[in-house]
């Protein structure tokens, strides 16, 4: 072989070693991902107003960082034991208003504070959605939350839906870590492995955001309830979800519904009723 063919054949070999281990190469030639774009939208004032002035609920205001505050919904509690549930909603247009409507359905009758924020970009939130930003976002909430209400991190229940399964997941972690566990983690049709990426015209061709729930499951302390669809449309079916109870082991407990699409287990009977009874058996007396 002639000394320039071997060293075309050397730089053509260096050259796929690099391409290899770029995001071009992954975007292209690596695995097959579930691929969504953030849904992130303000919303006009009147909305968030009128949403505030449901019986019960009022504004809230979560300052997490210089020039950054997140607006959500709370409904309070007139007692000081009742437990609370914080929710992390998905990637909706409308994070505040199906984030109020899920929290309406799962308390019903029961005495329950609840508490939903729209994460950065969303509905009245300042900022732009993005996942590391967001993440470092979702144990703030918490301790804000539990901060401002006066709230003993013990007594709140997080709750996670989709991507928001993702961010519930490190905010559990995160306050496990400073001895601030909260009572416990119910994740519905949550993500465990997918690509969120910014609407743009260029966006087939963006590497996106790497959405990797399991490496985080580790700090997750029990009790987890993980609910999944059969039918998850969204995440193509129910392995996600099993593959996050899978990780979890004995700290979780997993009900599959027959059936189930991914946003209709928001408003599943069964799913509710799971989710009810989870925190009943988890909250203190």
């Amino acid at each position: 072989m002639k000394a320039s063919v071997r060293w075309g054949a050397v730089v053509l070999g260096a050259a796929l070693l690099i391409a290899a281990g770029s995001p071009w190469f992954e975007r292209f030639f690596g695995r097959k991902r579930l691929r969504f774009p953030y849904l992130a939208r303000p919303i006009p004032q009147a909305t968030y107003d009128a949403l505030a002035a449901e019986p019960g609920w009022t504004k809230s205001d979560l300052r997490v960082a210089p020039g950054i505050t997140l607006r959500g919904l709370l409904r309070r509690t007139p007692s000081k034991t009742a437990p609370w549930v914080l929710f992390y909603p998905g990637n909706d247009e409308s994070q505040l208003e199906r984030g109020q409507a899920f929290l309406e359905r799962l308390a019903g009758d029961t005495d329950l504070g609840l508490a939903v924020f729209a994460y950065r970009g969303y509905d009245a939130s300042d900022g732009k959605a993005e996942l590391a930003a967001i993440r470092q976002d979702a144990p703030e909430i918490l301790a804000q939350l539990c901060q401002s209400e006066g709230l003993a991190p013990s007594r709140v229940h997080l709750a996670g839906f989709s991507i928001g399964g993702h961010f519930a997941v490190h905010a559990a972690g995160v306050a496990n870590q400073r001895g601030q566990r909260a009572a416990s983690l119910t994740l519905l049709a949550s993500v465990d492995d997918i690509v969120m990426y910014q609407p743009s015209a260029w966006e087939k061709l963006s590497r996106g955001e790497d959405y990797q729930t399991r490496p985080f499951l580790t700090a997750v302390p029990a009790p987890v309830l993980v609910v999944q669809g059969t039918a998850d449309e969204a995440l193509a079916g129910p392995q996600q979800g099993r593959d996050i109870a899978q990780a979890l082991g004995a700290r979780a407990t997993y009900e599959e519904l027959e059936g189930v699409k991914h946003v209709p287990l928001l408003e599943n009977a069964v799913a509710l009723n799971a989710v009810r009874a989870f925190i009943r058996s988890h909250s203190q007396p």
